[in-house]
């Protein structure tokens, strides 16, 4: 896949900023959240797979942009064709905020017919769903290795 262009938005008074540009791949979204410290940003681009729709977040997802959050992850799910995949990589903190815009977006009534796929690659994200019975619930992928129990040492070759 082509290296995606995503720009930061400036909020404006309605509560949240877009950009839309234009690449090969087809148009990137990003959206700030509303607040002055802009806690995260998505960039919502086509995937690899046709049909399918790839939302990148980064940064915090907290309750401060909760709402703007499940409507950009909304706007993601009614453009995907068949397939939403939520990236959560770049998430350096993952809250209840985050916890419940997945599971909204995931059994939202516009999901029906697609599939919802969570990329998760660090424990900020795969530990509150692991304690929220979430990975078991929701398609994740990208799952960082466990961490080996004490005394468990790899034996030497």
């Amino acid at each position: 896949m082509p290296d995606d262009e995503v720009r930061r938005s400036t909020t404006s008074s309605g509560g949240h900023a877009s950009n839309v540009s234009r690449r090969p791949g087809g148009p990137i979204n990003t959206v700030t959240s509303a607040t002055d410290h802009t806690p995260f940003e998505v960039s919502v681009v086509d995937g690899p797979e046709p049909g399918q729709v790839i939302a990148r977040l980064c940064g915090q997802l907290d309750a401060a942009g909760n709402p703007v959050l499940q409507q950009t992850l909304l706007g993601a799910l009614r453009r995907a064709e068949r397939l939403l995949t939520v990236d959560l990589s770049g998430v350096t903190f993952f809250g209840s905020a985050g916890v419940t815009a997945l599971v909204w977006v995931s059994q939202h009534p516009e999901a029906a017919g697609k599939h919802v796929q969570v990329l998760a690659t660090s424990r900020i994200v795969t530990g509150p769903l692991e304690l929220t019975g979430l990975l078991e619930r929701l398609d994740v992928q990208g799952m960082p290795g466990a961490a080996p129990a004490p005394g468990d040492r790899p034996s030497a070759p």
